[in-house]
């Protein structure tokens, strides 16, 4: 039984160690209370030492190292003095070490979510992937104040590639590390004073457990406020199953990722440069889209209505009623109700001015493309069947990495390929790191072709890395790279503005709704302003929204920009309207 006394008293030491800074403060007061009184008890019997100044002058040498100068008396107190101001010193560091580690312990738990976030209108960020720092970047651009980061990779880590974002110091970045699926982690988000939730995993299963997670707070804190969720996801199948836990005040606006990549790719193969056109719109450096609902244009004409948004650098594109309807251009003469909602496309802080060129004739091909898929071999058919409606009056053929790579020559075998197949486009699709370094390679060699052998073929290519396309980008609009950023850029304006999405998902469908590239001659033979150019295209229900000039693309130019013959004109066409009783149907 006394055997097991000191491991019993050592357990209870371990115990109070390991609840905290309060409980090891109070174990080193009382034993520094112990050694004073063991110190005084032995002065006093071995030195004469008076009893009523034994302590108070133990504890004064434990707490100031320089009054072991002052002490008097016989080397025994002097050498004990010593001691106790040598185990002072050391009480002291203890004391410190204590304090810091308690700090360094804060802050360790601060940063892997461990305290309730008091901010309100912030912008959430739950998981990481290759378009989170897309997002971060573009909600600076946005003049989001506040931005808060959940998910279980290294603060450290994103923290350094956030500091290398313009703007990211006069933001305040919160980043959190923890699994972004646990209750108790989003709790601490503050999420019903959140102006904005994005979902962002390389896993949809991950994505799924984060959202009901968040309907299951939603529920329990009875949350009137609608919160508006933008989630990425991966697979088809997965949309299915999100749309079954959306309801009234829990609304999901979904992003399929390669869905809209393949829009992208398949309806720039048709206008080259027209990939550099979304990618303006989605950027919030470019510009901007945005619904105006407080206007003043009650029983006003739409074209007077466009005229003054004109004068303003702004183009009025169309009216949208309702939250996911898609946007509807109606006659230059209707007249504009009170509940209409704009659709403006403003333009950004730079004075954009169309660049002079030689009389050079615009190259739009009438005749079908010959075009290359460069891509794996067991993708081949979905990529296929998710492009096919732009497809239909183009000739494809297909060839896969392996085959590529399997050549002695690659540089000659392409370049016979390109010329057998007369190609004029080439695709190359990638949709994981690894395949990204085979799409680069045949990239280089591709561009190296095309430039000894003076060719006039456009590249699409799509990499899953946003790090590997910024090395390789490419200013030139006839090889354009897609990646995830423009997915990044398009969860950042749906964050922002959900209702925005689904005016891009209109854009992006073939049925009825297309961004184009047509030549100027096609409608004018003369030279005019872009000013009235747009009030020309206007009564024919087509929306002008910029201009292509050899290998440059404007959007929003300035009114004055004059146009000609040189020029490729980039509208907005082909919405159907509908008509009863002289009320737009929405």
């Amino acid at each position: 039984m006394l055997k097991d006394i000191p491991k019993y008293i050592k357990y209870r030491i371990d115990r109070m160690l390991n609840k905290g800074l309060f409980y090891q403060l109070l174990l080193l007061v009382f034993a520094i209370i112990i050694l004073l009184l063991i110190v005084s008890i032995f002065i006093i019997v071995f030195f004469n030492y008076p009893p009523k100044d034994a302590f108070w002058d133990s504890l004064m040498q434990f707490i100031d190292t320089g009054n072991i100068s002052s002490v008097d008396g016989s080397i025994g107190i002097v050498l004990t003095f010593l001691m106790v101001t040598f185990i002072g010193v050391c009480g002291w560091g203890s004391l410190i070490a204590m304090i810091n580690k308690a700090l360094q312990d804060r802050i360790n738990n601060l940063s892997k979510g461990n305290a309730f976030i008091m901010e309100k209108n912030h912008a959430i960020i739950l998981g990481y992937g290759e378009e989170a720092l897309t997002i971060v970047e573009e909600f600076i651009m946005a003049k989001v104040k506040t931005i808060i980061i959940l998910s279980e990779h290294n603060v450290d880590i994103i923290r350094k590639r956030i500091s290398f974002i313009k703007g990211s110091k006069q933001t305040n970045i919160i980043i959190r590390e923890g699994s972004a699926s646990r209750i108790e982690n989003i709790k601490l988000l503050n999420i019903a004073k959140s102006s904005s939730i994005s979902i962002i995993n390389n896993d949809d299963t991950e994505s799924l457990n984060i959202l009901l997670a968040l309907k299951k707070i939603v529920e329990e804190e009875e949350l009137d406020k609608k919160i508006n969720i933008c989630v990425l996801v991966h697979e088809e199948d997965t949309i299915e199953i999100i749309k079954s836990i959306e309801e009234k005040n829990f609304v999901i606006h979904v992003i399929y990722k390669y869905e809209i990549l393949y829009k992208l790719i398949a309806q720039s193969i048709i206008y080259t440069g027209l990939s550099n056109v979304y990618e303006d719109l989605f950027s919030n450096d470019g510009n901007v889209f945005y619904i105006e609902t407080d206007h003043d244009f009650n029983d006003c004409k739409f074209e007077d209505a466009a005229l003054k948004y004109l004068e303003r650098g702004m183009i009025l594109l169309g009216i949208t009623k309702e939250d996911r309807s898609q946007l509807l251009i109606p006659n230059y003469d209707y007249l504009l109700k009170k509940e209409n909602r704009l659709v403006i496309l403003s333009r950004n802080n730079n004075d954009d001015n169309i660049k002079e060129y030689p009389d050079i004739k615009p190259s739009i091909v009438k005749y079908k493309n010959n075009i290359l898929l460069i891509c794996e071999e067991n993708r081949y058919d979905e990529i296929i069947k998710e492009i096919s409606e732009y497809m239909e009056n183009h000739n494809t053929s297909m060839i896969s990495y392996n085959s590529i790579k399997s050549q002695k020559n690659k540089y000659k075998f392409m370049r016979e390929k390109l010329k057998e197949e007369n190609t004029t486009k080439i695709v190359l699709i990638s949709e994981d790191n690894v395949t990204d370094v085979k799409s680069i390679n045949i990239l280089l060699i591709i561009r190296q072709i095309i430039r000894k052998e003076n060719l006039n073929i456009a590249i699409l290519s799509l990499l899953n890395s946003i790090q590997k396309r910024n090395l390789i980008y490419s200013d030139d609009v006839r090889d354009f790279i897609v990646s995830g950023k423009l997915i990044g850029m398009l969860m950042a304006q749906a964050s922002i503005s959900s209702n925005i999405l689904y005016i891009f998902y209109g854009l992006l469908s073939k049925n009825g709704k297309d961004i184009i590239m047509s030549p100027y001659s096609d409608y004018f033979n003369e030279s005019k302003s872009f000013k009235d150019v747009y009030l020309y295209l206007l009564r024919k229900k087509v929306i002008i929204i910029g201009v292509k000039r050899y290998n440059d693309v404007i959007i929003n130019p300035n009114n004055d920009c004059m146009l000609d013959n040189k020029d490729e004109i980039i509208i907005i066409t082909n919405y159907v309207l509908e008509e009863e009783n002289e009320e737009l149907i929405f």
